[in-house]
């Protein structure tokens, strides 16, 4: 056995007493009994409202703190304050806010008229540019499953996007509308401005979800038959013998075929609704 194992420990020397405060307890006849539970809530420390009110702002301040950490980590507070995105539409803003401030008509029909028309074309200028430049340009450059995966995060928030466009442009027509007591409206309009928005809004509730769980079944399935890397083309192989994955194409097409058909048709009501706002113009 080591020398260290039988050492003997050392006993710790008793504390000494407190003179001063023994003093104290004596002066004052303070008795503390540690073993008795009665006497130390007796002379236990009753909080007063100062020290309450601390206790509180101390809890407000770390649900603060914890509050900023949150919102320091979501996306919404990096775009705002390491893109330039929010100097665009501040400036934006600014700029309608000059142009609603001019002298002339009411302000109140000029800003339903500017926001109606803006959102018209908003929305007609997001269709033209991922229908027929992004959507095309990335399928003829970018392997197949990669460009699967940027659609998968763009097809939900266009979608939605162009739902909430319609909406806004439909609530900013009929408003209009109600501000010249309906005087010169065009029904067409009207009409196609609900149309629109209504095919966006069943696109993105009904068949988004469903085709996007369907093409990853197949991303899938082509990736474990070491497919999807051609561009601009799709390669059966050998899954064009698999009875499941020709299942599952055929349920991914359909969906596919249905939006672009539901894309289509807001396509040509947009552009009639330009043409509409162009009429309107001229007369």
């Amino acid at each position: 056995m080591c020398n260290v194992c039988t050492r003997d420990t050392p006993i710790p020397a008793p504390e000494k007493p407190n003179k001063a405060l023994e003093r104290l307890k004596k002066k004052h006849n303070i008795i503390t009994d540690p073993c008795n539970e009665e006497k130390q809530r007796e002379v236990a420390y009753q909080p007063d409202l100062l020290a309450v009110s601390t206790q509180f702002s101390k809890i407000a301040y770390d649900a603060f703190k914890e509050a900023m950490v949150r919102l320091q980590e979501t996306k919404a507070y990096v775009i705002a304050t390491k893109t330039s995105q929010p100097f665009h539409i501040l400036l934006a803003a600014l700029v309608v806010a000059a142009w609603l401030t001019r002298p002339g008509s009411s302000g109140s029909l000029r800003g339903w008229r500017a926001l109606y028309v803006g959102a018209v074309a908003t929305h007609l200028g997001a269709q033209i540019w991922m229908t027929l430049i992004s959507g095309i340009v990335l399928y003829f450059s970018l392997p197949r499953h990669e460009f699967g995966r940027v659609q998968t995060v763009l097809f939900p928030v266009y979608y939605a996007f162009n739902a909430g466009v319609s909406l806004l442009a439909v609530l900013a027509y009929f408003r209009t509308q109600c501000l010249t007591h309906f005087v010169n409206t065009s029904w067409i309009q009207l009409a196609l401005l609900l149309v629109v928005f209504s095919i966006e809004a069943y696109v993105r509730f009904r068949l988004v979800a469903p085709m996007l769980r369907a093409k990853h079944v197949k991303t899938q399935m082509e990736e474990a038959a070491g497919g999807g890397q051609e561009i601009g083309r799709l390669l059966l192989g050998e899954l064009a013998h698999c009875p499941r994955y020709l299942r599952v194409l055929k349920t991914f097409r359909t969906y596919h075929s249905s939006i672009a058909m539901g894309t289509m048709i807001t396509l040509g009501c947009s552009f009639y609704s330009t043409m509409i706002i162009v009429d309107s113009m001229c007369q």
